[in-house]
């Protein structure tokens, strides 16, 4: 039988303890040449929309202790848009009734059967946050108490109840542009959560006198610049578009989620110039930095000061993350009786692909 789930019996089915457990053994597999991964393909088409392209996005990954392969998709209208200061990518939702498509399917490498088919949100938000509290875990003083939050969104969400979960945080001051809608986080995750959430007028408000700092957006612009790091701070970005390159140069220890490739733009053959809403990535030497796989295995050091400025850019997506996060969802799922099983048959044929 193949598993139906939707995003609120995932989000009933995640533990904050368990996805943590489960991405550290996949990365640890990783180390260990017992996981693959394929780097994210993007292909685009043009778009009616102004500043709109048309965008479809896969990557997989695999991890032999879990048993499983996982594949997600996303078939995107992006646009470009400016809000206050910022330039943003949004994702618009046309699908249906103003909504998104994104899927992850998973595959038993033992038989290769399809095992479960989810949407990608709550695990495409949750597969960051726990990269990235895995990464504060290993780069931030263990004595952390105040969090600097960019962002109020999905991935601001799921940072907020991660990187509370490996360090003693009891604060949490939050800034995104619009005042309503930090507002409105703040109180919500305080309901939540049970933690003092404060909303306040700029980046720098959040961030200063902060143990960790992280910005977790969808800005197209710098927002942290190297300067207004202090001793002692550990910063985590989840796009490398969110960081300034001073930065770079002023954090003593610096940490990447990945080294392996980077993503792959396929767009129509003979256009001059990118459609609109494309991001690339800027050519960079990423063999230089460690990885987060290489933090969790003891390879390479964290931090070996209390004042060290670290920094865990949690710079490209992979599908071991999917792998981990949605074997992860597939067994807490089976064990509590949630989705809805429907004939594996469906999806099998007797004529040899």
């Amino acid at each position: 039988m193949t598993l139906i789930l939707n995003n609120d019996e995932i989000q009933r089915a995640l533990d904050v303890q368990e996805c943590l457990k489960t991405m550290e053994e996949a990365y640890r597999e990783q180390v260990s040449s017992r996981a693959v991964n394929r780097p994210t393909s993007h292909s685009y088409l043009a778009h009616s929309l102004p500043q709109a392209t048309y965008s479809f996005k896969s990557v997989e990954g695999g991890v032999e202790k879990f048993g499983v392969l996982a594949l997600r998709i996303t078939s995107d209208i992006v646009q470009e848009q400016k809000i206050g200061d910022m330039v943003r990518l949004e994702k618009l939702p046309l699908a249906g009734k103003g909504h998104f498509l994104g899927l992850l399917q998973l595959f038993s490498i033992e038989s290769g059967e399809l095992l479960a088919i989810m949407p990608d949100g709550l695990i495409q938000q949750t597969r960051v946050g726990v990269t990235s509290a895995l990464g504060a875990k290993a780069m931030g003083r263990s004595n952390s108490e105040v969090l600097g939050l960019i962002g109020s969104g999905g991935q601001a969400r799921s940072h907020f109840r991660f990187l509370t979960a490996v360090h003693p945080i009891k604060r949490v001051k939050i800034f995104s542009p619009n005042p309503d809608h930090r507002k409105k986080f703040a109180a919500e995750m305080q309901r939540e959560t049970g933690m003092a959430a404060e909303p306040v007028g700029s980046v720098q408000e959040a961030i200063e006198n902060c143990d960790i700092i992280c910005t977790a957006t969808n800005s197209s612009r710098p927002l942290i610049k190297g300067e207004w790091l202090k001793p002692g701070v550990h910063y985590n970005a989840i796009r490398e578009f969110e960081v300034d390159e001073s930065v770079f140069g002023k954090s003593d220890v610096v940490a990447i989620h990945t080294r392996f490739g980077g993503i792959q733009h396929h767009l129509p053959p003979g256009l001059k110039e990118d459609l609109p809403a494309i991001r690339r990535e800027k050519p960079r030497d990423w063999s230089r930095y460690p990885e987060i796989s290489d933090l969790l295995a003891g390879s390479v050091p964290g931090r070996t000061s209390e004042k060290q400025i670290t920094f865990f850019l949690n710079n490209v997506g992979t599908g071991v993350q999917f792998a981990a996060m949605g074997y992860c969802t597939y067994r807490a799922a089976k064990e509590k009786g949630l989705g809805h099983e429907i004939p594996t048959d469906w999806f099998l044929q007797d004529i040899k692909p």
